[in-house]
């Protein structure tokens, strides 16, 4: 979803101090929350198709670390129940509510997902890392009856040479009250630190929702996208 401009202004302005918490800079090291005091800004072009209509979007995205465990978002709240000591190696567990998306029904106004999501992470070393989620969305329809998901999500983080690091996920969407009954989403990305503030890199992912079958318009969701991305923290 696009992000505001002013929104990122307004998160900028709250705070001018600089992470008491060293954020690392290895992909594979980083904790689920920021530290406490950093601010991420980040922006993505991406190229998309859905049922053959392509078109590009611009997404744009701010947070701020409120503490080492507690991080801000333009979509929501991330709350770390259980850290990494020094961020190094072992488990760690973040709970993250806010707004999931957003869909156009082609008869029946609009809807809006609001959820929650148990995240955890295992750093099995400065490498490589997996990760796996578990979350909840409500729809709120205008004019329909409320839907409800449940998403199953794993991911892997690897280094695969000095900076680059490769990223792969994949969700299992149960799907209630849609058309559809399930979904499959799968998306891969290829991220480079050019310096300890700055990331950038490229991704790609499919889904097998199909907005149409499910009544929703082709304006907010795709089958295939690829893009580019970069970040900058401070």
């Amino acid at each position: 979803m696009n992000k505001s401009l002013i929104s990122i202004a307004l998160l900028l302005a709250s705070s001018t101090a600089f992470a008491a918490t060293e954020y690392p800079e290895n992909p594979v090291l980083r904790p689920l929350t920021l530290t406490d005091g950093t601010i991420l800004i980040n922006g993505a072009l991406a190229l998309g198709e859905e049922n053959n209509d392509s078109r590009g979007e611009i997404y744009l995205n701010a947070e701020y670390g409120l503490t080492d465990n507690l991080t801000l978002g333009l979509g929501g709240l991330k709350y770390r129940v259980l850290a990494r000591p020094a961020n190094k190696t072992g488990l760690e567990l973040a709970v993250d509510v806010g707004f999931r998306g957003y869909h156009d029904s082609i008869a029946n106004g609009d809807t809006f997902g609001y959820g929650a999501d148990l995240t955890s992470k295992y750093v099995f070393n400065k490498n490589i890392a997996m990760t796996f989620s578990l979350g909840y969305v409500k729809w709120d329809e205008e004019k329909l009856k409320n839907k409800d998901e449940f998403r199953y999500s794993v991911g892997l983080q690897a280094n695969v040479a000095k900076g680059w690091t490769v990223s792969t996920n994949y969700t299992y969407r149960d799907l209630k009250d849609f058309i559809q009954e399930d979904a499959h989403e799968v998306n891969v990305g290829l991220n480079y630190v050019f310096n300890k503030n700055t990331d950038i890199g490229v991704f790609a992912g499919y889904s097998s929702f199909d907005a149409l079958e499910n009544n929703y318009k082709l304006d907010d969701s795709f089958d295939r996208v690829a893009g580019v991305y970069a970040e900058y923290r401070f």
